[in-house]
């Protein structure tokens, strides 16, 4: 019990600051808009090539984010850590050198699963650095499954690095949530931020370019009741507020937002946004440069012992044999080998059925180009 007592005293003090000190600290509000669910019919997420060559046209029915894999490859001044994060979330493989970009379709259901309503934001602390905070209340519908996430993104409408490489919705940042209910009717209320330091790191300055910013709020998870792969539930998206749509910046905000901002600086102190995103393992998945019809399926336990339980794969494809169930303590690596019968001139599906101790069961995808000649030819 001592133990807890000091990060107990830590929190209870991040809660009661605002009341003591928001006369004295104001947080300047300079433009509000009001959350509206998107009329898209889904997300489109495209992993640009290095060259930029090959880009898909737009979809004016569909939102777009841009994800750039290659700064340390090219030296370029835009963000590509939250690409790389997201490449490895959905379990894809991007190359530097691939002739054309990557894209991952995802559909709005046409039912609805929760609702999601609130605020987005644009405000100052005392240094006058700009930040964007989405003021959310998520309800679900049904029981959704364990894995579901909440991602508040910014995207740039029209970006140029220092080389002159130019691209449309462009990811500056990304920010995922969990510390929401997932059971059927239980609304639970909170603050989410993307916070001056990440926007600058972004190459953000929402001070200096108030406009040509747009956001998203996605929910991607699955209904707790179906064993299926995380999908895309709900969405909203548009134009980020900017001064000259909106309020004075002599606005403040109230003290009760300042406790909703404290309790989420208090809640990340301890870990528990992160704890589930930590125990889900990573499975990555390439094309064997030895043997053809096989593929290498690289695995690395997360922060939980978990179990592979199952393989299936899309048709036309075909296993040769059943791939190995495996079981892997956290923190631990392996890697397996899945083998074909015969090429065909298809991308290749991996599901991975798993289980998690202590989360449950899950499903990983793994998805893989058609096999260059090289690697389709079968032995004699």
């Amino acid at each position: 019990m001592n133990m807890h007592r000091p990060l107990f005293w830590l929190v209870l003090t991040l809660l009661m600051l605002p009341g003591a000190f928001a006369a004295e600290q104001p947080w300047a509000i300079h433009a509000t808009d009001e959350l509206q669910p998107s009329t898209a019919d889904g997300l489109e997420e495209v992993y640009v090539a290095s060259s930029l060559d090959n880009l898909p046209e737009a979809n004016e029915d569909m939102v777009r984010w841009t994800w750039w894999s290659w700064s340390d490859e090219t030296g370029s001044s835009w963000p590509d850590d939250d690409a790389l994060y997201r490449a490895s979330s959905r379990n894809l493989s991007v190359e530097a050198n691939q002739t054309g970009a990557t894209v991952e379709v995802h559909e709005l259901p046409t039912t609805s699963i929760l609702e999601v309503t609130g605020e987005v934001k644009v405000v100052s602390a005392e240094d006058g650095a700009r930040m964007v905070a989405f003021d959310l209340e998520v309800t679900p519908l049904f029981n959704l499954s364990n894995h579901t996430i909440l991602y508040v993104v910014l995207t740039e409408d029209r970006a140029a690095d220092q080389h002159q490489r130019q691209v449309n919705d462009l990811v500056r940042e990304l920010r995922p949530e969990v510390g929401f209910s997932v059971k059927a009717n239980n609304a639970t209320s909170f603050v989410s931020m993307l916070p001056a330091d990440h926007l600058g790191a972004a190459g953000v300055d929402l001070k200096a370019t108030p406009t040509g910013w747009s956001y998203t709020v996605a929910v991607f998870g699955s209904d707790a009741e179906e064993d299926n792969e995380s999908q895309l539930l709900w969405m909203a998206h548009g134009m980020l507020p900017s001064p000259q749509q909106s309020v004075s910046a002599t606005q403040t905000w109230t003290p009760l937002l300042l406790t909703a901002v404290a309790t989420v600086i208090a809640v990340s102190i301890i870990g528990a946004l992160r704890q589930r995103e930590q125990a889900i393992p990573h499975l990555q998945a390439t094309w064997s440069t030895e043997e053809p019809l096989q593929v290498q399926v690289h695995i690395e336990a997360g922060t939980h012992p978990f179990n592979i339980t199952g393989w299936a794969v899309s048709e036309p494809w075909q296993f040769r044999g059943r791939p190995s169930r495996l079981e892997l303590k956290a923190g631990d690596r392996k890697q397996t080998t899945v083998i074909f019968r015969e090429a065909v001139n298809h991308d290749v599906h991996i599901d991975v059925s798993i289980e998690i101790e202590d989360f449950g069961a899950w499903k990983q995808h793994l998805w893989l180009g058609a096999p260059s000649s090289d690697e389709a030819n079968t032995p004699q």
